[in-house]
């Protein structure tokens, strides 16, 4: 059995180069390897280069709320850069590293939830081909966001398996490295509260684990006091303002624009969304948190990125369902489904001025998603009449 396992963590390990080696091609094809940080048409990546290069010098980069904190991969591109390495090669290394990272753990994790191997290559597939977790940051590769992408899923894989003790250490990694894995403890209380740990006995657990972490977020913001503290007040304005300027936008930008077919295949029986939910209720709570995150954060796709954990997990439920009612042969349908998100992959912006808050809305991209979706809907009612179970 672990020989099997080894081969199977192999190939996993496979398919994430495999899905890195794509979205590296994809960026290095218009700009070059590790192209440099001027050709990057967003500012946020200037903030840790500051960090990591000298934050006493360009205190009005690297003292700015809320970069400042995430002190983590500055600090780890700083001791690449000490022995010799140039800043953008440390960071596109570092980056690359917990996206590999990030990709195995969610290959173990979908393992652990019981997909068979050919969903668990589809589901990296169309998790690689989701251009907020994993193309964005081969262009902006000096960001915070995959390692957090890393530990997030790490600490699922941890908690599905009810390790506890180890749920600290990515807990801890985290608190230096970005604010967004708070939503872990939470969804660690749900989850305890759902497989019937009492309510106390819940809150400590929760507690244990998110103490020092807590703690550590507190620490750095009273020992790093920004020089330009920021204000949630008026992020909330300023990004509700931008989605109302832009309304007819944001409906395509929290489904397809953000998942692409994985959304649609969402959807495919919505009858039986309720009763996931009852199920899973800790998944719904996290998809929920980084979509509620949008009313002060207006990166909509990247934000949403954050939610593939449970999303990809819910949209191959549905797709092997689809699969068992309609009783196709299991490889065709996943290649389908595969070019369904190739599509979305070749259609998704990111080298123009503001993509990373405005995503065009593709009326080609959406109707071919809706098509796919009317299509499986037919397949499904087809099946139905003529009783494919019995087959």
């Amino acid at each position: 059995m672990s020989h099997l396992r080894i081969g199977d963590t192999s190939l996993g390990a496979l398919v994430a180069v495999f899905v890195l080696a794509v979205n590296v091609v994809t960026v290095s094809s218009q700009l070059g390897f590790i192209h440099k940080s001027r050709h990057v048409k967003e500012s946020d990546h200037w903030r840790y280069i500051s960090m990591a290069r000298d934050p006493e010098r360009t205190k009005a980069l690297s003292r700015e709320d809320t970069y400042c904190w995430r002190v983590a991969v500055p600090v780890m591109a700083r001791g690449l850069m000490r022995v010799g390495m140039n800043v953008h090669v440390a960071f596109w290394l570092l980056t690359n590293a917990f996206l590999f990272g990030f990709l195995l753990v969610t290959w173990i994790y979908l393992r652990d939830l019981g997909f068979e191997t050919p969903y668990r290559v589809a589901g990296l597939l169309l998790l690689g081909l989701t251009q907020g977790a994993i193309r964005w940051y081969e262009y902006q590769y000096w960001m915070t966001d995959p390692p957090a992408y890393f530990l997030i899923a790490l600490a699922l894989l941890f908690i599905g398996r009810g390790w506890r003790r180890a749920l600290h250490v990515p807990s801890i990694l985290a608190a230096f490295t970005r604010e967004s894995y708070i939503v872990v403890f939470p969804y660690y209380f749900i989850r305890l509260l759902r497989t019937g740990t009492p309510l106390l006995q819940a809150v400590r657990r929760t507690a244990s684990v998110a103490l020092v972490p807590v703690l550590i977020l507190v620490a750095l913001r009273i020992l790093i006091v920004p020089d330009h503290p920021g204000s949630l007040i008026r992020d909330f304005v300023d990004t509700m303002g931008y989605r109302v300027r832009h309304l007819a936008d944001q409906p395509y930008m929290f489904t397809v624009g953000a998942w692409g077919v994985l959304f649609p295949l969402l959807l495919l029986f919505p009858r039986r969304i309720p009763g996931m939910i009852r199920r899973r209720p800790e998944d719904a709570f996290f998809v929920l948190f980084f979509a509620s995150l949008c009313v002060v954060a207006n990166n909509t796709e990247r934000e949403l990125a954050y939610a593939l954990p449970a999303v990809v997990p819910a949209a191959l439920y549905f797709l092997r369902s689809f699969v068992e009612a309609t009783r196709l042969p299991v490889v065709p349908v996943l290649a389908a489904t595969v070019f369904m998100q190739t599509l979305f992959f070749l259609e998704q912006s990111y080298m123009e001025m503001g993509t990373s808050m405005l995503q065009p809305t593709s009326l080609r991209l959406a109707a071919a998603m809706a098509a796919f979706w009317i299509a499986a809907q037919v397949l499904i009612r087809r099946c139905r009449g003529l009783d494919c179970s019995r087959q």
